[in-house]
């Protein structure tokens, strides 16, 4: 089904040229916002053409091969949509893909995800000016454009959709700070939204925004995070450490954001945690890789304090230790003693290993929840069976987390300081705990089917 270009009033014309004004204004700062980046994460510097120039990957002129472009932001917006582009890549092998994504760390997981397609392309995503999106969409010609939870960019959906792209939003999610937003600007996001081919929600709350902007949904699904394949190989490597450990507790903060870690910190220091627990390992792995060093420092500064030996990084440990491959003791025995001392305070800083971490943990504390920045996906958490507890500020997940406590996979907390007590109170059942998460994580697959079919019935794919 091709798509036709929604009529922009004069009002929807003025916001559109005001906006992307504003942002070629503004691109000399996000050029040094790139730089400073690029301190701490020196992948910032790579591929500026693509950037501002959109000198991204072009499809051959003589391929007439049907192309579907996925724009996946970063870490979980790859993972997200991959249940999808596995199942379609399946069916319709002779699709080609261009993948596009905005981080670094993003860049990387596209290609551990999709680098096996055939025929694959990888690039970061021009900025939104027409001028870069009109020439990214000459070069790629795509049959068909997915974007993946919030991601509606004006003038890259509205170029696409004037050339007779399919433009779809998939597991699409709307915070209520996002939802207003929408409204608030709803003389350019309307017609945006009414552009789209395809929409579907992850959640009813979330379809009725959409509605209420004028464009009802294709479908409500879930949540495709729930359909990511899991990674048994990583799973073992977070066992091996459990048995090498001699089944100490192990506490993991998970995802952590800006100014938790000596939140949490302070908290294992007023419960006396390693007091009362001294054959316990705490693990804090920050959700944005290029905070670690910042991360690390402030765990040097506590353990004194703490009473625990020098902090430890994963990284430290060498690729003997990476997934898949034999190795010799790692949080146990004489040899890891001699390296590493004995850490009970441990920065998780390796790409690629969560599950590994979840699967280790006896439980774990929720980044993103305990300060009001809405929360990380607990999804995961769930699938590889690490029950959950989540602070007060979960509004970017809000659906999964009440589900989630509703199954006894998660517990809510008011503060770390009152969640570190009650693990040292032991007074959870963490084993049912363990049960609940995985079968919540069951129940609640299928999303990639109700997706595809939505794709299906609204696009013209090849029989």
């Amino acid at each position: 089904m091709k798509p036709s270009p929604v009529p922009l009033s004069v009002g929807s014309r003025l916001a559109l040229a005001l906006y992307t004004a504003v942002l070629a204004l503004f691109q000399p700062l996000l050029a040094l916002y790139l730089l400073r980046r690029a301190v701490a994460q020196p992948a910032y510097r790579q591929a500026w053409a693509q950037r501002f120039l959109a000198q991204v990957p072009a499809r051959e002129a003589h391929d007439s091969a049907p192309v579907i472009w996925v724009h996946a932001v970063s870490v979980g917006e790859a993972h997200a949509i991959s249940p999808v582009v596995m199942h379609w890549a399946k069916v319709y092998p002779e699709h080609r893909w261009f993948i596009s994504c905005t981080t670094p760390t993003g860049r990387e997981t596209c290609q551990a995800l999709y680098g096996q397609l055939p025929g694959v392309s990888l690039f970061y995503m021009p900025y939104d000016l027409p001028w870069l999106v009109c020439r990214a969409l000459k070069r790629i010609r795509p049959t068909a454009l997915w974007l993946v939870e919030t991601e509606l960019w004006p003038n890259l959906l509205l170029k696409a959709t004037g050339r007779g792209v399919h433009t779809a939003l998939l597991n699409a999610r709307v915070s209520p700070t996002t939802g207003k937003r929408l409204k608030q600007l709803g003389v350019v996001s309307r017609p945006v939204i009414q552009s789209l081919s395809t929409v579907v929600c992850q959640t009813a709350a979330d379809a009725q925004v959409f509605e209420e902007m004028g464009r009802p949904v294709d479908g409500v699904c879930g949540n495709l995070k729930f359909d990511v394949a899991l990674r048994p190989e990583v799973a073992a490597l977070g066992r091996r450490w459990k048995e090498e450990s001699g089944a100490a507790p192990v506490l993991l903060l998970a995802s952590s954001r800006e100014d938790e870690e000596p939140l949490f910190l302070e908290a294992l220091l007023r419960t006396q945690f390693f007091k009362r627990m001294p054959q316990a390992s705490v693990w804090i792995v920050p959700r944005h890789p290029q905070r670690t060093d910042a991360v690390f420092q402030w765990m040097q500064d506590y353990a004194p304090r703490l009473g625990v030996a020098t902090p430890v990084r994963r990284s430290q440990w060498g690729s003997g230790d990476e997934p898949g491959r034999s190795s010799g003791s790692i949080l146990g025995g004489k040899a890891a003693e001699a390296r590493l001392g004995q850490p009970r305070l441990i920065l998780g800083d390796s790409m690629g290993e969560m599950p590994a971490y979840y699967t280790l943990a006896d439980l774990a504390l929720l980044g993103g929840s305990w300060l009001p920045l809405g929360g990380q996906n607990l999804i995961e958490a769930c699938a590889y069976g690490c029950p959950i507890w989540v602070g007060p500020h979960t509004f970017n997940f809000e659906k999964a987390a009440q589900d989630a406590l509703s199954a006894g996979a998660a517990r809510r907390f008011e503060s770390l300081q009152a969640a570190c007590e009650a693990f040292l109170d032991k007074s959870t059942n963490l084993e049912a705990a363990r049960k609940s998460a995985f079968a919540y994580a069951r129940q609640h697959r299928g999303a990639t089917l109700t997706t595809v079919n939505a794709l299906i019935a609204r696009m013209k794919a090849p029989q």
